[in-house]
């Protein structure tokens, strides 16, 4: 370990979700942290048909607007993991290439951050069904703003 575990982001970010956890987007994904350290992250979101479905001549598939929200999520997100106190995480580009349709589910998003300056952090992720297949891949400038 070198220390990072116990950078404002890291320590801050489960509470956070907790208190986000019966409201706003966090809510309507039903996103929770599986696991977060300095520079990664990953989040799980539950998709359900009823509230993400995009119906289909081949069946319900998760409309493209909540698999980038959740990319959002885990981006901004991660570039909060290297937040010093007093910043938050605002995103300022995002690009979201979409490989496949994803079923109603399960979706993992694994962040990370690539490089941080003194107000911007470039950030990549993927959106992934549990068992493992890739059905996005997300790139994000995240802006850091006084919170």
């Amino acid at each position: 370990m070198n220390g990072d575990e116990q950078a404002y982001g890291v320590r801050a970010l489960p509470e956070l979700y907790r208190e986000w956890s019966t409201t706003g987007m966090v809510a309507n994904i039903g996103t929770s942290i599986v696991e977060v350290a300095y520079g990664k992250l990953v989040l799980a979101g539950n998709m359900t048909a009823q509230a993400h479905g995009f119906p289909t001549s081949r069946g319900t598939i998760v409309h493209g607007g909540a698999i980038a929200t959740l990319a959002d999520e885990a981006l901004a997100s991660v570039a909060f993991t290297v937040a010093e106190e007093g910043e938050t995480t605002v995103t300022a580009d995002l690009k979201v290439d979409f490989l496949r349709p994803a079923k109603p589910g399960r979706l993992v998003a694994r962040a990370t951050v690539r490089h941080r300056t003194r107000r911007l952090a470039f950030c990549e992720a993927t959106v992934e069904h549990a068992h493992g297949e890739v059905v996005a891949e997300a790139r994000a400038v995240i802006a850091y703003v006084k919170a």
